[in-house]
């Protein structure tokens, strides 16, 4: 199997869109970083980064085969993993 590795410059979404399935796959196992999972149902919801975007994969829980792919970088897709993850702003901070 050839890897597809470009060195010294992030990917850009648009770029990895372009790629067959097989380089995309490639380039998720090989540089993506696994941000979330979560359960619903039968389906396992994997969601990676990969340099300044996402990909979301929807496996089977029993034969791990995947559903389902999708990556982007922002909107509804996102905020779903976010609002798990509740944060506060620090009003606090001493100013210099």
């Amino acid at each position: 199997m050839k890897k597809f590795v470009i060195l010294g410059k992030d990917m850009k979404l648009n770029e990895y869109k372009q790629l067959t399935e097989e380089k995309q796959y490639d380039i998720l196992w090989d540089k993506g970083v696994l941000i979330d999972a979560c359960m619903q149902g039968k389906v396992k919801k994997l969601l990676y980064a990969i340099d300044n975007f996402f990909v979301e994969l929807w496996c089977d829980i029993f034969s791990n085969k995947v559903l389902w792919k999708l990556s982007f970088k922002q909107g509804r897709l996102l905020e779903k993993y976010l609002d798990k993850y509740p944060f506060e702003f620090n009003d606090n901070i001493e100013k210099e």
